[in-house]
């Protein structure tokens, strides 16, 4: 409810008054963001001015708040008493005044004269319990505590602020963030429009973080901080879990800033949920790069990314060594990756078959994204035949190149790769209808049970069996159980004693060494020593 009395002549004369009784909080937060459903809220207010227009240092007004309150889930946070605010003779007057909620207890008053050099008189002191910020964000997880003790005080520019923010064991993240803060204990300290970090530690991706340096919010924004990380955990690019050593400095404001330093990458692991197509999907081109807002568009990188030795990469499905050397450049908006990789061994389940990396360099060398142009050569064998595939280009435009021991032409070892027959062995009088339907459903059904079960290789062939010839369905599963240790068994549905066990333990990327049971029974043990001349 509204009402005012305004005079048209002279000063203008007014008398007005405002007033709301149980007023719901949730439409109005509505008009900027959504509101979840458990979110209640309710504000009483009554407000009252009087005198003249034309004269605001002759005006007076009063404001009474009697009910403030908000509340999600368990949260909640409420005035302890009625919260008043005069303007008189120029002065902004607050009665001592109390915020109290879960964990939280703010309390604040004082003066403030608008006018005159007389200094303003205005403490906020308490602690405010974090978790309160999902009230108006419950996708936030937060926890810990905010200690305040701030006072008002008379600035060159207008009215200043002189105090302390201490936090204690806070934490803040969300679901789309890929790392987020805990246990956070630091102190701030507040003078002269400037915040000095006293001393700052938390806990980000799991390893520790330390912070100093300030920030200056007046006239303009200004910060210079230096960030010391050890062991942070970060998942990117997605399906990879980097373990960081970092040293990073930002300077600059709100328009212009730089982040400069180095990153030593100590220790690189896949997720258990990596497939290798998502994987290279990402720098295809197909995916448009992250649109920034405000400061991450202004804010350039150069930070240099190396391994501090040779690093080993390792999931169900692929085996990498190798080492980096790379820059991060561009904006914190759209991150790019320049500079080079070299692989020197693993391998790689493609399509049922395990390939051997013979060697592997990435060049990152477009500035504009992150753009590997890949160099790779794996090998693999096919019954009696051994097998080179070159990969040369970027991602989305590999040019591939065969060649083979013995030489085949390239069809060949393409129908070898696909479908472990020759041309003339696969020629369409061994196949009808049926048989190509079967095998486009096994491949189906294989190829989800692989991603279910986390095997690194499971093929269903329902028309040829172990030699490559006789039609029979056959069942082989291979399985990297640890980094130099692969399982493989393969069996003939229609003849449970043809079955075929085999473990092979890599030494190292020259000595290897085999076991099997063969289909007939036997027993055998191969070691192999790898030289490339």
């Amino acid at each position: 409810q509204g009402h005012a009395n305004i005079d048209l002549q002279g000063e203008n004369y007014t008398t007005a008054s405002f007033d709301t009784k149980g007023l719901p909080l949730g439409p109005l937060i509505a008009l900027y963001k959504p509101v979840p459903e458990q979110f209640k809220g309710v504000l009483e207010l009554h407000a009252t001015a009087k005198g003249p227009l034309k004269n605001k240092d002759a005006m007076e007004a009063h404001v009474t708040i009697p009910t403030f309150s908000a509340a999600y889930q368990q949260l909640e946070i409420a005035n302890a008493g009625p919260i008043k605010a005069d303007y008189v003779n120029s002065v902004v007057t607050i009665a001592p005044s109390e915020l109290r909620g879960t964990g939280t207890s703010l309390k604040f008053n004082g003066e403030v004269p608008l006018k005159g050099s007389v200094p303003p008189r205005m403490t906020v002191t308490g602690s405010v319990n974090l978790e309160l910020l999902r009230i108006v964000s419950p996708d936030l997880q937060s926890a810990g505590q905010v200690g305040l003790d701030l006072h008002a005080v008379r600035a060159a520019e207008g009215i200043g602020v002189e105090g302390q923010v201490k936090l204690q064991n806070a934490s803040l993240s969300t679901a789309s963030s890929p790392l987020g803060v805990q246990n956070a204990n630091g102190m701030f300290n507040i003078q002269n429009n400037e915040v000095r970090i006293g001393e700052l530690t938390a806990q980000i991706g799991g390893g520790n973080l330390t912070a100093t340096g300030g920030l200056t919010y007046k006239p303009q924004l200004r910060f210079n901080l230096a960030l010391k990380a050890e062991g942070v955990r970060l998942r990117y690019p997605e399906g990879m879990r980097t373990v960081l050593i970092s040293d990073l400095t930002v300077n600059g404001n709100a328009d212009e800033s730089t982040v400069t330093g180095r990153v030593l990458i100590d220790n690189v692991s896949f997720t258990q949920d990596f497939d290798l197509g998502d994987f290279i999907g990402q720098f295809t081109g197909t995916s448009s790069p992250p649109s920034g807002v405000g400061m991450t568009q202004n804010m350039r990188l150069n930070i240099t990314v190396q391994t501090t030795s040779n690093v080993n990469l390792v999931s169900s499905t692929v085996s990498l060594q190798g080492q980096a050397n790379l820059r991060v450049i561009g904006t914190a908006a759209n991150p790019v990756i320049v500079g080079r990789a070299d692989l020197t061994g693993g391998e790689i389940f493609l399509m049922n078959k395990r390939y051997q990396l013979v060697r592997g360099i990435l060049n990152f060398n477009n500035p504009n994204e992150t753009q590997p142009v890949v160099n790779v050569v794996v090998t693999t064998s096919v019954n009696q035949y051994n097998l080179n595939l070159t990969f040369i280009g970027p991602m989305d435009r590999l040019r591939t190149s065969y060649t083979s021991d013995p030489p085949l032409p390239p069809v060949d070892i393409i129908n070898l790769l696909a479908r472990g027959q020759t041309t003339e062995e696969a020629a369409p009088a061994n196949l009808n209808a049926n048989s190509i339907l079967a095998q486009g459903l096994a491949s189906q059904v294989s190829g989800r049970i692989q991603k279910l079960a986390g095997l690194s290789a499971l093929q269903i062939d329902p028309t040829i069996g172990g030699n490559g010839s006789d039609p029979t369905a056959r069942i082989a599963i291979q399985q990297r159980v640890t980094k130099n240790f692969i399982f493989t068994f393969s069996t003939d549905v229609t003849d449970p004693e043809s079955q075929v066990i085999q473990g092979e333990y890599q030494f190292n990327n020259r000595w290897s060494m085999t076991a099997a049971r063969t289909q007939y029974g036997g027993y055998a043990v191969d070691a192999k020593y790898h030289k490339t001349f």
